[in-house]
């Protein structure tokens, strides 16, 4: 049995608790990051006048940057440790969100572009920590609500952005947006620096001299006892081929295949629909006010879907689980776009929608990281995780493209929601290949979440 296989059983410290609320505030930041160009595009648009393809590739910054952060930069977490990429990545959300106000229609908006991508690297990079840390602090008779509320807390950020700071925006600014985003990652980067805690695994996989001291430290906060040695690695095929080549070798590069190809194509989904949804129904209404309207019917939705798909997730499956709600998904989507941009219609098929879409999210989260030992678990991830963005950051730009060659609601977001398809179909593949393999010779699965959300 490994080292956080015992805590999980036990009940939770205040180091563990700290912990779970600092990740969760984290991924609560993440979500009005990745959610501020949806209620702040119709000024953004109005502002510059741009065409909605220059607007679309304002909004794919961020997912360029989370391509690069979560292939490039997450790798180095399984290096230097999680907690110092935790607060390196808090600080690249920062500055990336002071660039941004400093766009006016002389520049053009390259400086925004740049703002997204800084942030989005941050972003990108902050992921593959946030998870690791929260599996391995959370104890198992909370960790289906603490999951739950993980998965959902992206949407609680988009939220809460859309409902306080969307609002403001008519008055002072889409600049605005960017200050508050600027203000919050300041102050995660230094709650980063000061509460955080190392990963439990990584600490015990002896990457440096220290790690044993530095181990039975954080196991004293615990009120655990303090250890002897080290445990034994689970993580030595990694270190004699790296992690890169563990990845992409073998039965688990199968999977890795499996899961790049699911993700590309639910991100495609995914990020026309945060991106445009909100935004198509403004630019059709004329009324640039709608579009904060919008996304917190999405947070909302995501929000609610994510909480049940969470419960479910720790009774069921979650890789037969999830190909459920993505079929749901491709239909409430495609409803979306069929009943148009009039109100309320509009907020309530949107509800529906992302109810559905944000449990993919979910699904993908908890799966993956269980495909990886230890010392690959951040590469892994982040490689998968940043893969996918190619769909991310495709979408808002051939998007914006459809409706400017006048493409219609119904048809755009029907099209746009079959790539849920192949992503659950993704999944289910992987499900049935793992059902298959030999259980005494399959990879052991790490405390993250067996099968479970």
């Amino acid at each position: 049995m490994r080292l956080t296989d015992h805590i999980a059983e036990e009940k939770m410290s205040g180091l563990q608790i700290r912990a779970v609320i600092v990740a969760i505030t984290l991924v609560v930041l993440d979500g009005y990051d990745v959610s501020l160009t949806s209620f702040a595009a119709p000024y953004i648009e109005k502002g510059f006048g741009v065409s909605k393809a220059q607007l679309g590739l304002v909004m794919s910054g961020a997912l360029i940057g989370m391509l690069v952060g979560s292939i490039i930069v997450a790798p180095l977490a399984d290096r230097i440790g999680r907690r110092k990429m935790g607060v390196i990545s808090t600080v690249t959300i920062a500055i990336g969100m002071f660039i941004g106000p400093f766009a006016t229609p002389e520049t053009g908006t390259w400086p925004l572009v740049v703002s997204r991508v800084v942030t989005g690297i941050g972003v990108g990079s902050l992921v593959a920590v946030v998870g690791v840390i929260l599996a391995e602090y959370t104890g198992k008779r909370v960790y289906a609500l603490v999951m739950a509320v993980y998965a959902a807390a992206i949407n609680i950020g988009g939220l809460l952005g859309s409902m306080i700071v969307g609002p403001m925006l008519g008055a002072r600014g889409w600049q605005f947006g960017w200050w508050v985003g600027f203000a919050l990652s300041a102050l995660a980067a230094v709650a980063t620096f000061a509460f955080l805690p190392e990963s439990l695994a990584w600490l015990s996989e002896g990457r440096r001299a220290d790690s044993l001291r530095r181990l039975n430290a954080l196991l004293t906060k615990m009120r655990r006892p303090a250890l002897e040695a080290l445990p034994e690695s689970d993580s030595k095929g990694v270190k004699a081929k790296g992690s890169l080549r563990t990845v992409f070798t073998g039965r688990t590069g199968f999977y890795t295949l499996l899961m790049i190809v699911g993700y590309v194509a639910y991100m495609l989904s995914f990020y026309f629909m945060t991106n445009w949804a909100p935004s198509a129904v403004a630019s059709a209404n004329h009324n640039p006010a709608l579009a904060p309207q919008l996304v917190t019917a999405f947070s909302i939705g995501g929000i609610l879907g994510n909480v049940l798909f969470g419960f479910l997730g720790d009774k069921l499956n979650v890789r037969l689980l999830a190909p459920v709600f993505l079929i749901l998904a491709t239909a409430t989507l495609s409803l979306f776009g069929i009943a148009g941009p009039g109100m309320p219609t509009a907020w309530w098929t949107l509800f529906l929608a992302s109810f559905f879409v944000c449990s993919g999210t979910a699904a993908f989260y908890a799966i993956v990281p269980t495909l990886y030992p230890t010392l690959a678990r951040s590469t892994g991830f982040g490689v998968v995780i940043g893969v996918g963005r190619f769909g991310g950051i495709a979408a808002p730009i051939v998007g914006g493209a459809a409706f400017d060659a006048g493409m219609g609601m119904g048809a755009a977001f029907t099209v746009f929601a079959l790539p849920m398809l192949v992503a659950g179909l993704c999944v289910l593949a992987l499900h049935l290949v793992q059902r298959r393999s030999d259980a005494p010779d399959a990879q052991p699965q790490p405390a993250l979440a067996g099968t479970s959300v």
